[in-house]
């Protein structure tokens, strides 16, 4: 019995597609619709990929999402930390509150903050995405209050501020900006809202002995 002759058709192989451009895509698919509107379909074509292309390289849709979360807290989100080295609590507030604005206006960036928006739209269903976004929120909420106390502690503010509640006031604002910004808020209108909120920090502890000796 004669062999089958081999087939001239090529084998199939997986498509080959740049991996970083891929995710930079989904974030930004995901950063616009949030997590339970985009559907593994949107992110595929989005992505310029096939499914099982996107489950071989990154698991599956949670995990993609978790991962484009990472890539903007590294990227786009990453200006926290320069606002934090400022020389005083006030200036560090003063400096994340616009550097934040700022980059709601990025060309080619969703307006908005990721971390805060993705997760709006999500259902009971998506709990553990939920759950993973609040957790990231109260890490930088934590951030936020430390920068407080550490300007609290050096006298820059009466020491018996509450710093959880300036840190509250800060955080959120935050989040008021950045859905104020989704909702096509420009640059000045929410500057002024900066602006207004900082006229409450409080002062040095000798500034606020000379507002009660008046």
């Amino acid at each position: 019995m004669n062999k089958a002759a081999p087939s001239s058709r090529p084998r199939g192989r997986p498509r080959a597609f740049d991996r970083d451009d891929a995710l930079d895509r989904a974030m930004h698919l995901f950063w616009r619709r949030g997590y339970d509107a985009t559907s593994v379909s949107d992110l595929t074509e989005t992505m310029g990929i096939t499914p099982p292309s996107l489950y071989a390289a990154f698991g599956d849709k949670k995990r993609l999402f978790l991962e484009a979360v990472d890539r903007y807290q590294s990227g786009p989100g990453s200006f926290a930390q320069a606002a934090f080295n400022e020389p005083t609590a006030e200036r560090a507030m003063r400096r994340l509150l616009m550097d934040t604005i700022e980059s709601f206006f990025e060309p080619g960036n969703p307006k908005g903050c990721m971390v805060v928006l993705a997760a709006t739209n999500c259902t009971t269903d998506s709990s553990d995405i939920l759950d993973e976004l609040a957790g990231r929120r109260r890490m930088a909420e934590r951030l936020v209050r430390d920068r407080v106390a550490a300007g609290r502690d050096a006298g820059e503010i009466p020491s018996g501020a509450d710093v959880d509640a300036l840190a509250g006031m800060i955080v959120t604002t935050l989040y008021g900006l950045s859905i104020k910004a989704r909702d096509g808020a420009s640059r000045a209108s929410l500057r002024k809202v900066v602006e207004q909120m900082m006229s409450m920090w409080p002062g040095p502890p000798e500034q606020a002995e000379r507002a009660r000796g008046r």
